[in-house]
């Protein structure tokens, strides 16, 4: 017996099963999402003014974007050595690896008075470098946030859509102390990503705030430092698992915390991390 090409069809099976529920599953999550949403409506733009909460220019634009798949996978630990051991020490786990940068790596021109949030090119310089070329799949990510108070600079994953996984299982941490240098990460992966069915039309930017301030996720003077359509978590199967879109909102509160809040981009529910 050809145990090889037994295997092969095991596993070709068990890819073609994962998929056939996971479209059971989103016909029936799409076909329940307008049951989700409250027919309440604000206006948004009075209602921060006079809760003093600030924002930036907020969109309307109803937009489209599919589902993706990733493929469930472990890392492979020489395969993660071969691109860290000259600059780092690392710990590698399941999807996740930990690392030690061996010469700290300085955020060009920021200081205490640097506003959280964004950061310019010229900061990232040198962390982009870093990434891209010491960091294990490093130009799958890009940056999202600095959040000054945690010490924290934040990146995410990109998948095939070309949005982020912003649930925290595709992201790189980075640690930054006093002296704005960054000195240690902690790096999540997602398998490789693939496009799930056709694109569904999403909330707006506009609804996904309305929704979150109804349900009293934004805190009066708070900070919304940042707004996004990303995705998250919602099937685990054996060998893959489903994303489904959101809105991510980075909330900065007036005691300078960051949340994240995320709102369910078919049918606008509030959904804790």
């Amino acid at each position: 017996m050809n145990f090889k090409k037994v295997e092969i069809i095991f596993i070709l099976a068990f890819l073609i099963l994962n998929v056939f529920l996971i479209n059971i599953f989103m016909n029936k999550y799409v076909g329940t999402s307008n049951q989700a949403i409250e027919n309440q409506s604000v206006d948004i733009v009075t209602e921060f003014k006079a809760n003093n909460i600030q924002y930036d220019e907020i969109s309307d634009e109803i937009l489209r974007i599919p589902f993706i798949r990733a493929l469930n996978t472990n890392l492979n630990e020489e395969d993660v050595l071969a691109v860290t051991e000259d600059t780092q020490s690392v710990e590698v786990n399941a999807n996740q690896i930990l690392g030690q940068i061996n010469t700290p790596i300085q955020l060009e021109g920021v200081t205490g008075e640097t506003t959280a949030g964004e950061l310019s090119d010229s900061a990232l310089a040198s962390l982009n470098q870093f990434i891209n070329s010491e960091i294990y799949q490093g130009n799958q990510y890009r940056f999202i946030t600095y959040d000054k108070n945690a010490g924290r600079v934040t990146y995410m994953q990109e998948t095939a859509s070309g949005a982020v996984i912003a649930d925290g299982t595709g992201e790189i941490v980075f640690q930054v102390n006093n002296d704005f240098t960054v000195y240690a990460y902690d790096q999540t992966i997602a398998g490789g990503t693939a496009i799930q069915g056709e694109e569904r039309t999403v909330i707006s930017e506009q609804q996904a705030l309305e929704n979150a301030y109804l349900n009293n996720s934004i805190p009066d003077e708070s900070t919304i430092v940042r707004s996004f359509l990303s995705y998250r978590v919602t099937l685990v199967l054996d060998e893959m698992t489903l994303y489904h879109p959101v809105w991510t909102l980075l909330i900065r509160t007036n005691e300078g915390t960051t949340q994240r809040v995320f709102v369910d981009g078919i049918n606008g529910a509030i959904m804790t991390q």
